[in-house]
């Protein structure tokens, strides 16, 4: 198809940003063509590294414009002092994501207006970049044979990614199989959602043929074969999951003009062996090409040395150094000091006769883990809180005699030590580890005024993400921080969507299915789960099963943005999302005050989550009143 010079503006455009070069180092002077990106091969390989960039793809870690990382229930932020909302709560409260106002410009960024700061990511050029990519990388005269085979699996992976971004924010979407001059909306309808799965799958089986399956250092960050392998494991898992597969009490009404279902009213019990196919495939390419979960710990006992590990995984050995853990994070982002800021642990100064008063600079600590968050994880023994014959009996929010916290704080698995900050517990930053000191009127409080913002809401804080490295010098208000990757795609991922879809498939485990689950586990400190599960009368099957394998996954993933997926696939975001969130008594200076649990303050705003309505975002009204053909979102 002919191109537009519109288009080709913005793809220099788009290649100039990602890379940070001028103009004429793209093209030469004259008229600008698609071809000149392609003259050599140090163009062609900037213009390909131009597609991941934030203009093209959402940043699934930004706390304050994304979705994934609040939007899931195991992270919230505060709604002190100005109330700035958001994205994730327009979903959460007072009905304020609509068809027209919109506070995730990805399906369209031609609204006649978004709220303020809403951030536009423009994921069909994307797509269409990517096949110009397919239609040119071999026209390229000065690159190998190996360089354009892998320009082009990216281009596959890139056409397989972005549609798997629409998917999974909007619901069945339309599939774009060629280059195409203008956007999308030439009078597409939205696709079934299998179909769409499909062609997701099919890109990345293409990718999976070109790629290699590790990069060099200087290409990290790009496209692997093991990452669009896991990927599809993923679409799949989702596809055979309950919010899709046979969802007819929530989408038997979701029909383009023509009468198609738009979602599989019958469940197809063979989609989860699909899964499970995809997931080995991942498991196998990955292995042999040396992928695997990150370990450094020599720690004597287990319990320590999965809290080392799990901890290293993600800020480095003792988060005191750069870290980029290319052996199982296959595409992430390099954590910013900014989003290090908003999570970090508050500090306050003594100051002489006011205590610990308030302060703007430094860390804030206002997106901090939710109760969900902290319930949710296993105990010591690698059982839930309540089945654990250590613990279920327990009034776990009560302090025992002679403590200084909470129960629920006491006996928990090491994932948990190394992501949650607690009252009385241990934390790093500021090339110290000290004790967090959080009831009202100590260092790291709520100061209970409401016009102070930067403040945790739930009497925790993310210990995961932040390290010794994490610094603010309050002197000379300068930050340092540590640099790593915040991953989007974790190769831990492939071994549990394996077992997860095996649990649904067989209704229990082969012996296949126990070591994958427990390759997780072992890293994580705890024992095997058929070991674990001995104590309470042996290895489960069924339901018991599958919900001990989804509450492992929220707690191997809590505080990454995978929430946000996994609630809704499982048809539980309203038991996560619509309730009100609790905190220990902010107000409480004593012990036995602090630890009463009340409701979090959200101020006047009113919990609306409702299913199905806000599992996806609308459809643009914009995109309908352009094309009849497309059909909105149950409950908009």
């Amino acid at each position: 198809m002919k191109n537009t010079i519109n288009i080709i503006i913005s793809l220099v455009a788009a290649a100039c940003l990602a890379v940070s070069c001028n103009f004429l180092d793209v093209v030469p002077e004259g008229k600008a063509t698609v071809s000149d990106l392609f003259k050599t091969h140090v163009q062609a390989d900037e213009f390909v590294a131009s597609l991941y960039s934030s203009h093209y793809l959402p940043s699934r870690n930004n706390s304050q414009a994304g979705m994934d990382l609040a939007g899931g229930g195991d992270i919230m932020s505060s709604f002190y002092g100005s109330v700035r909302y958001f994205t994730w709560k327009s979903l959460v409260y007072d009905n304020t994501e609509t068809p027209s106002n919109t506070y995730q410009a990805i399906w369209s960024q031609d609204a006649a207006s978004y709220p303020t700061g809403v951030r536009k990511y423009y994921v069909w050029e994307c797509i269409r970049n990517a096949y110009i990519v397919l239609q040119h990388a071999d026209n390229v005269s000065d690159a190998t044979q190996a360089q354009k085979d892998a320009w082009k699996g990216e281009a596959y992976f890139l056409i397989g990614y972005c549609h798997q971004t629409m998917l999974e924010y909007y619901g069945p979407c339309p599939i774009i199989k060629e280059l195409t001059s203008t956007s999308y909306s030439d009078k597409q309808p939205r696709q079934p959602y299998i179909t769409v799965t499909q062609f997701i799958s099919d890109m990345y089986d293409e990718a999976a043929k070109l790629l290699p399956s590790k990069r060099d250092a200087s290409y990290l960050g790009r496209a692997t074969k093991v990452l669009a392998l896991t990927l599809k494991a993923r679409a799949w898992l989702t596809a055979a999951s309950p919010l899709i597969n046979g969802n007819s009490e929530w989408y038997g009404n979701l029909k383009n003009p023509d009468g198609t279902n738009l979602i599989p009213t019958t469940y197809d019990k063979e989609l989860w062996k699909k899964a499970m196919d995809a997931a080995q495939e991942a498991i196998t390419e990955g292995e042999h090409s040396g992928y695997g979960l990150y370990q450094m710990s020599n720690a004597s006992s287990d319990f320590q040395r999965g809290f080392e590990d799990y901890r290293a995984a993600f800020i480095g050995a003792d988060g005191s150094s750069s870290s980029f853990n290319s052996k199982e994070i296959l595409m992430g982002i390099v954590q910013s000091e900014y989003c290090m800021k908003n999570i970090a642990a508050r500090r306050n100064r003594y100051v002489e006769g006011r205590g610990y008063p308030y302060n703007r600079d430094g860390f804030r600590g206002y997106f901090v883990p939710t109760f969900a968050a902290v319930a949710n994880y296993l105990s010591v023994n690698g059982l839930p809180m309540d089945v654990d014959p250590l613990t279920k009996n327990l009034n776990l929010y009560s302090v025992a005699p002679g403590d200084s916290t909470a129960l629920i704080h006491r006996n928990r698995e090491p994932r948990f030590y190394a992501s949650i900050g607690f009252d009385r517990g241990e934390y790093d930053a500021d090339n110290e580890t000290f004790i967090l000191h959080m009831r009202h009127g100590e260092p790291n409080q709520n100061d209970m005024n409401v016009k102070n913002e930067y403040q945790s809401c739930t009497g925790y804080y993310c210990r995961k993400w932040i390290g010794k490295a994490d610094t603010y010098n309050y002197d000379k208000k300068q930050f340092g921080h540590n640099e790593f990757e915040w991953p989007y795609v974790r190769f831990t991922e492939a071994y549990l969507d394996y077992a997860e879809a095996e649990a649904e498939y067989l209704g229990s485990l082969s012996a296949i299915g126990l070591k994958y689950l427990n390759i997780v586990r072992h890293r994580a400190g705890l024992p095997n789960f058929e070991d674990s599960w001995a104590l309470v009368g042996g290895t489960p099957t069924g339901e018991t099963l599958v919900n001990a394998i989804r509450q492992e996954r929220m707690s191997e993933f809590c505080l990454e943005g995978r929430w946000y997926f996994d609630v809704r696939r499982w048809k539980i975001a309203d038991d996560v999302l619509a309730k009100t969130p609790k905190a220990w008594n902010l107000a409480g200076e004593t012990q036995e005050d602090f630890y009463k649990v009340v409701d979090v303050y959200e101020g006047d705003h009113i919990r609306t989550f409702s299913s199905p309505k806000n599992i996806w975002l609308s459809v643009p009204q914009d995109q309908i009143n352009i094309n009849g053909n497309l059909v909105q979102n149950p409950g908009y």
